[in-house]
């Protein structure tokens, strides 16, 4: 099973803006690297939730987006994949999140009510696959 590397650091940052958003979902993009063995965050983005009922869904703020594909142009970094909470929920995809993952290969880390989840998505098959989630120092 492939994995997806979170720091400790970055792992409590989606924790924290999960409580601080709830009874709402939260949600940013994560910037990072694809390693043979998977993935590997390097920061997060938090965005201000512009879905209609951010309760039930999340749409991340295109210029959150737009800025951060400029900042790391010419790096080794890339948007590796997005973040959000279920929250009262778990940390699995919806079918809704089913309807709007498009991108093969993408990371989505879901905060549940009690447990973080690392899922990419495989566009072949339109469904996601889980991810060891790993944390580090």
């Amino acid at each position: 099973m492939r994995a997806m590397v979170l720091p400790d650091a970055l792992h409590e940052q989606l924790i924290a803006e999960a409580r601080e958003a709830y009874p709402m979902e939260c949600c940013g993009l994560i910037e990072g690297t694809i390693t043979p063995e998977g993935w590997r965050a390097a920061a997060l983005h938090g965005s201000k939730n512009l879905a209609a009922d951010p309760a039930q869904n999340f749409l991340i703020d295109p210029q959150v987006h737009f800025a951060l594909l400029r900042r790391l142009r010419g790096t080794d970094r890339a948007i590796i994949g997005c973040y959000h909470s279920h929250p009262g929920g778990p940390g699995a995809p919806s079918e809704r999140d089913r309807a709007e993952a498009m991108d093969d290969r993408f990371v989505w880390l879901i905060a549940g009510e009690s447990q973080l989840n690392a899922w990419t998505f495989d566009a072949a098959a339109r469904d996601f696959v889980p991810l060891r989630l790993c944390r580090s120092a």
